[in-house]
């Protein structure tokens, strides 16, 4: 086997010579295989915990839609169930009148539209608050919707500095390790000087 002039130098130098001289190379400039794990570790788990938190809020976004959909069929529900009670009630009126007709009762005289009007005023107040209550119901899920999102965001912030923290302490312990790696090589070359 013929090395190049630049690898015999190298390999009397001591240098690692050959196809994965390059990754030793590395290996030892970093302070060992512990260390570069220590980092491709940390990177791995910075890097999870921001997706754990998009993946969270996308999640909560998804919910979120879901309410706001809730609230507007809701509000939807309220409107035709008070048009139902209105149709209902019209139907009331309507024999309320032939009952008045049938006991000869004038209903153009005042006590009979009086009390058709007290049946249409009460009618009326079932319409609205049956739809009253649906808007409450539309509320409650809007403010879900709200509260949804911002746990969302919430988890995605938390997400992306619970990746910042783990590179930070990654990175103080790769700087541990290799500060400890490094006295030790000084110290073994210093003995052989």
């Amino acid at each position: 086997m013929c090395l190049d002039p630049l690898s015999a130098a190298l390999s009397a130098a001591g240098a690692p010579v050959g196809p994965m001289a390059w990754l030793s190379n590395i290996f030892s400039s970093f302070g060992g295989l512990g260390t570069v794990a220590t980092a491709a570790s940390g990177a791995a788990s910075a890097y999870a915990a921001v997706q754990q938190g998009n993946a969270a809020q996308a999640a909560a976004e998804a919910t979120a839609k879901q309410q706001e959909a809730a609230a507007r069929e809701s509000l939807q529900q309220g409107e035709e169930e008070s048009d139902r009670r209105r149709r209902a009630g019209a139907g009331l009126l309507a024999q309320q009148r032939v009952a008045m007709a049938a006991n000869n009762v004038d209903v153009s005289a005042a006590s009979a539209i009086e009390l058709l009007d007290d049946t249409k005023a009460g009618i009326e107040d079932d319409a609205f608050a049956i739809r009253q209550n649906f808007r409450n119901q539309a509320g409650n899920y809007s403010q879900m919707a709200t509260n949804s999102r911002a746990e969302g965001g919430s988890a995605a912030s938390q997400g992306l500095w619970g990746g910042v923290g783990t590179i930070l302490s990654t990175g103080a312990q790769v700087g541990s390790k290799y500060s400890h790696w490094a006295r030790n090589r000084n110290s073994a070359q210093g003995s052989f000087a």
